[in-house]
Parts: structure tokens; C-alpha cells; sequence
């Protein structure tokens, strides 16, 4: 399980997000041309998303990330409990960490959005990981996650899959 868990995190420390590229449309419907991505998505009078990405894939790799930051401008705690997208078969919170001197990477069973604060999915700390994803995701495809709050409460977020960035 370890050792999974670090092949995972070493495969996804590779692929890294940069600039936006021209617009590529998709036969599936959760896979959508950049012209309806934005890069602040107002969700309700409370809930912001700011900069959605996620990391295009290499041909044959069942697995990605998404990042974000995620805004509550409400007088109450929001806790976000489970994402799912069409593009992958199990989408998860993770966590990255350091330990033993080593990068790990762990399943979270929710992210809690504090009252007038934010949280930030990102590379190294907390993220969206698709797994099992479907097909490859290409630079400027616009996917859609839904986010389940434990209230019951769902939202749709859009997220533009980034280039893989080149060392």
C-alpha cells in the first residue's frame, strides 16, 4: 500500500499546470469547450470557486488532480463530504504530506470550508484525484465535478485541464 501510494504521488508530482491554450470541444457532455469556463464561478450567494484546473493526462494514465480554491463567504462552516465526475470512475480528496522525509499522499473523508474563509486545493497540500479516469484529458477541455455537501446540498464546478508543463 506504501508503495502505491508513493508511485502515485511521484506519477502525479510530474504533471504540473500552466497557461491557457484555444479552445478544443468534446462529444461528451461534462467535457466542454474553455468558452464556458471562467475563472471566478460564483456557486451561491455564499460559495466562490476561484481558478479551477486539472492536470491533462499522458496517453494511457488513469489517474489526474484538480485544483481550486474555494471560498465561503458565510457566517457558518461548509463541509464539502464527496466530488464525482463522468471523466473518472472514483474521484477523492487527498491530502499530500510530508513523511519520513518523503512526500505521501492520503484519501480525506471531507474538507471543511471555514465561516468568512477559504480553502486551497493545490499540488502539494490538499486536491481533487480522479481515478480510473476514462479517457485522456486534453489541454482546454472543460470538465465538470459535482460537490456534495453533508447537508445534502450538491454544486457543479468547471474546471479547465491545464497543459502538462515541460522541464
Amino acid at each position: 500500500m506504501k508503495r502505491s501510494a508513493l508511485y502515485l504521488a511521484l506519477l502525479m508530482s510530474f504533471f504540473h499546470a500552466t497557461a491557457f491554450a484555444a479552445d478544443v470541444t468534446h462529444t461528451d457532455n461534462h467535457v466542454q469547450s474553455q468558452q464556458n469556463y471562467t475563472e471566478v464561478q460564483k456557486i451561491n450567494a455564499v460559495l466562490t470557486i476561484e481558478n479551477a484546473t486539472a492536470k491533462a493526462t499522458i496517453p494511457g494514465a488513469s489517474v489526474s488532480a484538480g485544483y481550486m480554491k474555494i471560498i465561503n463567504n458565510g457566517d457558518t462552516a461548509i463541509t464539502l463530504v464527496s466530488a464525482s465526475t463522468a471523466i473518472a470512475k472514483h474521484t477523492e480528496f487527498h491530502r499530500m504530506f510530508m513523511r519520513d522525509n518523503t512526500m505521501a499522499m492520503r484519501k480525506v473523508d471531507a474538507l471543511e470550508i471555514p465561516a468568512n474563509g477559504s480553502i486551497i486545493l493545490a499540488s502539494k497540500g490538499y486536491h481533487l484525484m480522479f481515478m480510473g479516469v476514462k479517457q485522456d484529458l486534453k489541454p482546454n477541455q472543460v470538465i465538470t465535478v459535482t460537490m456534495q455537501q453533508d447537508n445534502g446540498k450538491q454544486f457543479d464546478v468547471q474546471l479547465l485541464v491545464m497543459p502538462i508543463k515541460k522541464y
